[in-house]
């Protein structure tokens, strides 16, 4: 069973550049969407590795059914009555296939998919399983697989990685971006703006605390923004800290756990390490005094122009991109699960919005409802001087925020409720 979606190229015939939108206030940051029952999640815990995608993945995985490759699935070959089929990739080293914009939209080819192949690599049809990634393939014994979670973009590295910023890249479609050049209201002023605590943890390193990031190695979106790219909580912490807040009682009410390209599974770094690390990352969470009531979540930023055969909803002119692996790893996660809920990096910050009572980003940032900067860092807009708008993803009813994926059950030996809760499958 596959979901299928209508043309991105009828829905781009509609869009309007009609003006600019407005800057946040501190008013605004302040208001608060409607009061939801609170939810029994004291810590959220968001890891974002590389350059993955799900059927690159978990497409032959036994336990995902119509969510996987399908049987004879092949790709044109770019000659009359050749074609390619899937490749087991049987080492930890995986080709690095080429994933900007052109590229990736080449493969997507207005919904058809047929082009990974002919816009892409040979390379961009291997694929892994269980022989390694057994550490990964084992999570879906106690927790949730989202199937249909797509990367935001249709595009790189860091025009994704902006969406976990702020639910919006702003019509960045490239990765040229400067450390401390961007302005927008991102997670971080939601979280500060209503006393909720925070850090990023720099895992293995790789960025520069004083100018942000040092080119390849470092995957901090924070530091692309002006208000944080010298804040200490998105520079100054790193493994040791992950572990010592652990068992110190320190760890914040959000963690942002950021992999750089060789502890987190980009091509052509071995993925058994990156696999081997989230082992310690999720192990050492488990262990800690903060796993009742905890919810770790670990997807990747993009799919790094690998295949996969769902075709991605067109949310607006930038995505969503191809789907992309992301398990929800918490005591609360529903047992054994595929989450079938569409869901894209919008839907971790919807999450977290969701369990400390903030106002939506789309609330508060209208920089970009009607237009978005042009020039050669945005591929939509052609050339010209705007492209298409973007506003912020996280006020949309056509993405989930995650809570599908938990069941808050205490008949099933789960923390109590407060009066009131329902969950995502009770009746209306």
């Amino acid at each position: 069973m596959k979901v299928q979606y209508k043309s991105r190229r009828r829905f781009l015939q509609g869009l309007g550049l009609l003006g600019v939108g407005l800057r946040a206030s501190g008013a605004q940051l302040a208001r608060k969407s409607p009061r939801l029952p609170r939810l029994p999640i004291e810590n959220v815990l968001i890891c974002c590795n590389e350059n993955r995608t799900f059927d690159h993945y978990f497409g032959k995985a036994p336990f995902v059914g119509p969510y996987g490759i399908p049987a004879g699935y092949t790709q044109p070959a770019g000659f009359p009555g050749l074609t390619v089929a899937p490749i087991d990739d049987d080492s930890p080293i995986s080709p690095n296939p080429n994933h900007d914009w052109a590229t990736i939209h080449g493969e997507w080819d207005s919904g058809k998919l047929d082009g990974f192949v002919t816009a892409g690599t040979v390379q961009a049809m291997t694929y892994t399983d269980a022989s390694q990634l057994s550490y990964y393939y084992s999570l879906f014994s106690e927790f949730t697989l989202c199937v249909n979670y797509f990367c935001s973009q249709l595009g790189p590295t860091f025009a994704n990685r902006l969406y976990l910023a702020g639910a919006t890249s702003g019509g960045q479609t490239t990765d040229n971006v400067a450390a401390g050049s961007l302005d927008w209201p991102i997670i971080l002023d939601l979280l500060d703006a209503h006393g909720i605590t925070w850090k990023a943890y720099n895992i293995g390193g790789g960025c520069n605390v004083s100018t942000g990031p040092t080119a390849y190695y470092c995957d901090n979106q924070f530091q692309f923004f002006k208000r944080w790219v010298l804040d200490p909580r998105v520079n100054s912490f790193v493994d040791s800290d992950y572990y010592a807040d652990l068992a110190s009682g320190s760890l914040p009410q959000v963690s942002f756990v950021m992999t750089n390209d060789i502890t987190g599974e980009h091509p052509p770094y071995p993925l058994n390490a990156g696999e081997a690390l989230q082992q310690q990352l999720i192990g050492a969470l488990q262990e800690s005094r903060y796993w009742p009531r905890a919810a770790y979540f670990l997807t990747y930023d993009e799919g790094g122009g690998f295949f996969d055969t769902v075709v991605p909803p067109v949310l607006d002119a930038y995505g969503a991109g191809f789907r992309v692996p992301t398990w929800v790893i918490s005591p609360f996660a529903k047992k054994s699960h595929l989450e079938p809920t569409i869901y894209e990096h919008s839907s971790l910050l919807k999450f977290v919005e969701r369990v400390f009572d903030l106002p939506t980003l789309a609330s508060v940032n209208h920089q970009f409802d009607t237009r978005t900067p042009g020039g050669s860092s945005n591929n939509a807009a052609n050339g010209g001087p705007f492209g298409p708008p973007a506003p912020p993803r996280d006020g949309r009813t056509d993405i989930g925020d995650m809570t599908e994926c938990f069941e808050f059950n205490p008949e099933a030996g789960r923390q109590d409720l407060p009066p009131g809760f329902r969950t995502s499958s009770s009746s209306e």
